[in-house]
């Protein structure tokens, strides 16, 4: 039995929540996982069930207070890092009208295109709040009238938590950031009933507290603050030690983003995003590649289903073996990783994956390192839309979540991006330790400047230069062979 003050923090994937609890000191005491499923009821629909999240969110805080000794007393607050832009719409009673519209989701395409000719800028894709909640008001007007609030997965945890669906506040958020940002919200939001627009509250500011029911269901003490907490690339950011401009990330989970802290708003490429960090000095500018693990998991299914049933995780021991023995560049064979279309640094939600070139001297292991080459291309393809638009340079980055714990992939992505590549301590809970962070600021265990000083560096890898001129060119080729299917890809949806 522990007896230490820790904060309760999740992370909500695509695919899982993660709980873990985190001492005074940043240090993780005990990790729960339960994983939720994903249903896609027709082309370019994913969906997910929010009783899904609320049941999950339930069984690992019981776990992780079983697996750890710690007492419900111990823990002094909760905090939310979750996935982005997905929409749950609510009545007025909490009630779900509609199973929360994923991230994945594509749907919407066609609103986008209305938005982006209104402002006159492609500013919107198929993936933003924008062009969902006007694709339901023009195809599910029933829902939208009966929508007392459109929320998201934090917003909905919270609700569920402490019973209050909506907070005051004075956190300015984006809108209030760029007069030209203010001018998108208002063109975008124009068909769309603002009182629906649930406010959100900074992450390290109180959010509410565990009512009776929330507290009953968590297992945890009525009363216990429950933080604005944030979503994952806010997270993971502030888990990889990203503290002061300049600072920078790649995160490797489910999907997969490069993000950087900066200190006032840019104009931005199609595609990428300009989020608050935990500190509200300062901006996270980034961009989300689809699927990132994803893509590496679904090629390890279909070419080492056997082991993996066989090893459970110590496939990835295998999996990483395997990629040592081929050569960079896989012998001139290219994979694209766009299994679920692609937001950035393209922006394309009808692009598929794809391997291209293959020959009889390719191997399952030549699939899988390409796989890994290809989104790590991604990275680079983001680093660069970086430095274009925030007129800065990355000249090391931190590298967090599942995929960083692959020696050889963090080999290759330090040989394509010519960098050195740090993996933080605790970098699969990185998300779980980032929103506790947030919370750490709240209740005054920390101050905002000293959050970097919570993460320690566990590997380092140095770029091989024998390799730069070999990845730059297929790095140019990854964007040819996009180049040469967009066209083809959009027919072939079309033709489902």
């Amino acid at each position: 039995m522990i007896t230490v003050k820790c904060i309760a923090a999740y992370d909500f994937g695509t695919s899982g929540v993660k709980a873990a609890l985190v001492s005074e000191e940043g240090k993780i005491l005990a990790v729960q996982e339960k994983g939720y499923p994903l249903y896609k009821p027709q082309p370019l629909y994913v969906e997910q069930d929010p009783k899904d999240y609320w049941d999950a969110v339930c069984e690992v805080t019981h776990g992780v207070l079983a697996n750890s000794g710690a007492m419900p007393e111990d823990v002094k607050a909760l905090s939310f890092s979750v996935q982005a832009v997905n929409i749950i719409p609510v009545d007025k009673d909490g009630n779900v009208l509609h199973n929360a519209i994923s991230w994945l989701d594509g749907r919407a395409e066609k609103q986008a295109e209305e938005i982006n000719t209104r402002c006159g800028m492609d500013l919107v894709r198929s993936q933003d709040h924008q062009s969902r909640l006007l694709w339901i008001k023009e195809n599910r007007p029933d829902i939208y009238e009966k929508t007392a609030y459109f929320l998201d997965c934090n917003s909905y945890l919270q609700y569920k938590a402490t019973g209050v669906m909506a907070v005051k506040h004075d956190h300015p958020g984006i809108a209030k950031k760029d007069p030209m940002i203010q001018t998108y919200i208002d063109a975008t939001y124009a068909d769309i009933d603002a009182a629906k627009l649930g406010p959100t509250v900074a992450a390290c500011e109180k959010y509410a507290a565990l009512d009776e029911k929330g507290a009953s269901d968590l297992g945890l003490i009525t009363g216990t603050p429950v933080f604005g907490g944030m979503i994952d690339v806010t997270a993971a950011s502030a888990g990889c030690g990203c503290c002061k401009e300049g600072d920078a990330h790649i995160y490797l989970g489910s999907s997969g983003w490069m993000s950087a802290l900066i200190s006032q708003a840019c104009d931005g490429s199609e595609g990428s995003y300009l989020l608050d960090s935990i500190d509200p000095k300062l901006l996270i500018y980034g961009g989300c590649t689809n699927s990132c693990c994803l893509m590496f998991d679904w090629v390890i299914d279909k070419f080492y289903h056997k082991e993996k049933e066989e090893l459970g995780s110590g496939i990835y021991e295998l999996i990483d073996e395997e990629v040592a023995k081929v050569p960079a560049g896989c012998e001139g064979l290219h994979a694209a990783p766009w299994l679920f279309g692609e937001q950035f640094p393209i922006t394309d939600p009808y692009v598929r994956a794809m391997f291209f070139n293959i020959s009889e001297k390719h191997t399952r292991a030549h699939f899988i390192r390409a796989v890994l080459e290809s989104l790590c291309f991604s990275m680079r393809g983001q680093i660069d839309l970086y430095r274009k638009d925030a007129g800065k340079d990355i000249s090391e980055i931190s590298v967090n979540g599942g995929g960083s714990l692959s020696s050889q992939w963090m080999q290759i992505m330090a040989d394509v991006l010519q960098m050195p590549v740090h993996v933080p301590e605790e970098t699969r809970h990185s998300g779980a330790v980032g929103a506790a962070i947030a919370a750490a600021v709240g209740l005054g265990w920390c101050d905002m400047d000293d959050t970097g000083s919570f993460i320690g560096v566990d590997k380092s890898y140095s770029p091989d230069v024998t390799k730069a001129e070999l990845y730059t060119k297929k790095y140019k080729l990854f964007y040819e062979i996009y180049d040469m299917v967009k066209d083809l890809s959009k027919k072939m949806e079309a033709a489902e």
